[in-house]
């Protein structure tokens, strides 16, 4: 009889957090281009809105735009767990990077605050809309592994207690752990602040990537045959078809957001 009792609460249980689930819906829309690099940082907007009953916590601190995709959601390779052990080789850590264990913990400890002042009610009918930027993919299996192939990520969103909300991401993530890339700097960087160029190839696309500090910027699609240097605080693109172009470090931050521009543009059409 006890085991029955056990069986039904589970099952109820069970029935609550999908009902919760359903009424709930995530939709993430990325600015990264994809397939990205695994070093490269996810940007974009995420929308969150509660259809049910019952309102749903998120954290307090969620009203600063990154901290609702830093500290509920889960990004995790898209792959049956014994390819990624084979991928991985001997290596540790399977699945994302903070892990649905640390997730979990982090959130539950701060929406049952006694006090409650480290999280806030979204209630029936509302939504949260919030732009985020930085947000890290990791896999600390795959991260030095050598799979030589685009990884597909999905995202689920933790709402506490015990409730994984599916989130719908625009473009999915794929991760191009196959990417070949190329230096374009002198060894000048090394003790410098200067800007770090290179070459990025993606099967049959090439880009001009340029990491300048913590932040990192798709700057020019490239064709074979294009030579890029880069000397005298100037990145220059010479092309097969005997055109230049002129990239200043100074516009590197306004290029590469006017490229991203076009891109949303085109996703759009």
């Amino acid at each position: 009889m006890k085991k029955l009792v056990t069986a039904m609460v589970t099952l109820l249980w069970g029935t609550v957090q999908q009902s919760a689930a359903t009424n709930v819906e995530v939709i993430m829309y990325l600015d990264t281009e994809m397939p990205c690099l695994r070093r490269e940082t996810l940007s974009g907007r995420i929308v969150i809105r509660n259809k049910g009953d019952k309102d749903i916590k998120l954290l307090k601190t969620a009203v600063d735009p990154e901290d609702v995709v830093e500290s509920h959601l889960y990004l995790f390779p898209d792959m049956p767990l014994e390819e990624e052990k084979r991928l991985a080789g001997d290596r540790g850590g399977m699945g994302g990077q903070p892990s649905r264990d640390e997730i979990k913990r982090s959130v539950d400890y701060a929406v049952q605050n006694p006090e409650g002042k480290y999280h806030f009610s979204l209630q029936k009918g509302e939504s949260l809309e919030a732009d985020f930027d930085y947000r890290e993919i990791k896999a600390y299996a795959l991260e030095y592994s050598s799979p030589r192939k685009q990884i597909p990520f999905k995202a689920e969103l933790y709402l506490s207690p015990d409730i994984w909300i599916p989130v719908e991401v625009r473009p999915p993530i794929v991760v191009a752990y196959d990417a070949k890339i190329t230096g374009i700097t002198s060894d000048e960087w090394m003790n410098s602040d200067n800007p770090w160029v290179y070459r990025v190839n993606m099967g049959t696309n090439e880009f001009l990537y340029v990491n300048v500090g913590h932040t990192r910027h798709r700057l020019s699609d490239l064709q074979p045959g294009d030579v890029v240097t880069h000397s005298n605080k100037v990145i220059t693109i010479s092309q097969k078809d005997g055109k230049v172009r002129t990239i200043p470090e100074a516009d590197i931050p306004r290029i590469s957001a006017e490229r991203a521009e076009e891109k949303r543009k085109a996703r759009k059409k």
